[in-house]
């Protein structure tokens, strides 16, 4: 067996793998260190700071409530309702989960586990009254809705928010991300591994393999794999697709058990969602997946959540969208908006509506000027040769996407769908993909956030159809609350006149 090569940060740096031979390839392995000094995110930072902003919310809350409610011995019932409100608050998050052992995740967001963190609160909240209504006398006397309500809608706030900052602080003070081999190779294997390489929380290593496919450079075959995890300080091994049988990968994967975390991508990948449970079938762990399309009662709670969220955000945003309508209007010639044909639900056609971020093409351009704008995953140097100055911004930030919210209140759009496609590029899809006209198209989805333009179309018609398969509300509020930090991150809307 030969010794492995193992580069580090091959794969984060420069995509590709150099060869080398079999003796720098042993001299490379010895100079790496021989402990492991990855600093893994930790959960235990979430839980201390998530008791901390409580506790001082709680404390805010309670020196209000003579303000709020009369009460008697204010000092005493202070203490009372901060300590019967952080128990209940505790109780329900550890209930919940809501705090998974570190090793399970690959690169932890905020908002993993939010709607996890809100039911939780919600919990907390009505644990707290009923401990109010059962034993009035720890707080002389019954204690007011109000008070809780208000105690727990700050901390529905404030929890959240924190995490998104601690998580930031420590992604960014992280120098050791968690090292990851990817075993398998091909197209998932690849999609696996630029995911990878997208998180800042990983350094992906490079990828393990009997049978390479096209000869794809690798670290080296699956019985070199305990020693490139434990030379090479291995943190994490992501099985994806590989020649090899089953047997076989399964075999290492029981010795590296306890040794480094291992994350499976299952063989029918493209039906599970972020729904998907495990579920005991005597003694057997199967993947349940308990989605679907929303039913009536999931559709109206999806279009009033479309409704409220639309107003809000437009009222918010009316400043911003203002002063961008007259920066569009004053630095280039050519109509504020930009109108475009898209399919909607069930392939109805509509026009979407963007803020104009391109200059009018000129006599030379007129050809190019009537095309369509580029579609999913389509880059034409030519037509962002055209964007302005003021239109790059506008799409770094996503401004020039938010008069789709006026799409959404006309029923065209949702917040959350699938992408809206032009009718050009709905001509040759495969069937299958027809499932994603079921359902209103959206400003956002698992399209923006798992990658956007960084995805290959039929990866992008895949999450389309995945999203559509195992709706929920959960995952509609996931997605909402990852979307700022993906735009944040450079993944501004999709271009447009």
């Amino acid at each position: 067996m030969s010794t492995p090569t193992i580069p580090r940060n091959t794969m984060a740096s420069t995509g590709t793998f150099s060869v080398v031979s079999p003796q720098s390839s042993r001299r490379a392995l010895m100079s790496l260190p021989l402990e492991r000094t990855a600093n893994r995110p930790s959960w235990a930072w979430l839980a201390t700071s998530d008791a901390m902003v409580a506790l001082l919310v709680f404390l805010v809350v309670s020196n209000m409530l003579p303000r709020i409610a009369p009460v008697s011995a204010a000092m005493s019932t202070n203490l009372q309702f901060i300590a019967i409100s952080w128990g209940a608050l505790a109780i329900a998050m550890i209930g919940r989960r809501v705090y998974p052992k570190a090793r399970r995740r690959i690169a932890p967001a905020p908002a993993d586990d939010l709607a996890n963190l809100e039911v939780a609160i919600g919990i907390g909240a009505l644990l707290t009254l009923a401990t109010g209504a059962v034993f009035p006398a720890l707080l002389h006397g019954p204690l007011h809705p109000g008070v809780v309500a208000l105690a727990f809608a700050g901390c529905a706030v404030a929890l959240p928010l924190t995490r998104a900052v601690v998580i930031g602080v420590r992604a960014r003070t992280d120098t050791q991300p968690a090292r990851v081999v990817v075993i398998g190779t091909g197209t998932i294997a690849s999609d696996v591994g630029a995911r990878l390489s997208r998180s800042r929380h990983v350094e992906l290593v490079g990828f393990v393999d009997d049978d390479p496919v096209d000869g794809q450079p690798v670290l080296g075959d699956l019985a070199s794999l305990p020693a490139i995890c434990r030379i090479g300080m291995i943190d994490r091994v992501v099985v994806a697709f590989s020649r090899s049988h089953p047997a076989r990968t399964t075999d290492l994967l029981r010795s590296l058990v306890g040794e480094v975390a291992v994350d499976v991508v299952p063989r029918y990948f493209e039906l599970t969602g972020w729904e998907a449970s495990f579920q005991d079938l005597e003694g057997l762990a199967v993947i349940s997946l308990d989605g679907g399309s929303p039913g009536a009662a999931g559709r109206f709670v999806k279009r009033a959540i479309d409704i409220v969220g639309s107003v809000l955000v437009l009222v918010a945003a009316c400043p911003v969208l203002l002063a961008s309508i007259v920066a569009v209007k004053v630095t280039s010639r050519g109509p504020v908006l930009f109108r475009q044909d898209r399919l909607g639900r069930d392939r109805r056609p509509f026009q979407i509506l963007k803020l104009r971020t391109m200059r009018q093409p000129g006599p030379a351009e007129d050809t190019l000027g009537t095309r369509h704008a580029p579609g999913p995953l389509t880059n034409l140097p030519e037509i962002e040769l055209r964007v302005t100055a003021v239109g790059r911004l506008l799409r770094r930030l996503g401004i020039d996407e938010l008069l789709q919210l006026i799409n959404v209140l006309r029923g065209d759009m949702s917040l959350v769908g699938p992408r809206p496609f032009v009718p050009e590029e709905c001509g040759s899809l495969p069937e299958w993909v027809g499932r994603r006209f079921d359902i209103r198209p959206g400003m956002t989805g698992l399209w923006q956030v798992c990658g956007q333009h960084d995805l290959r179309f039929e990866e992008l018609c895949r999450l389309d159809c995945q999203y559509v398969a195992s709706w929920s509300l959960a995952a509609d509020i996931r997605i909402l609350a990852r979307t700022p930090g993906r735009l944040l991150r450079g993944g501004g809307g999709e271009p447009s006149q």
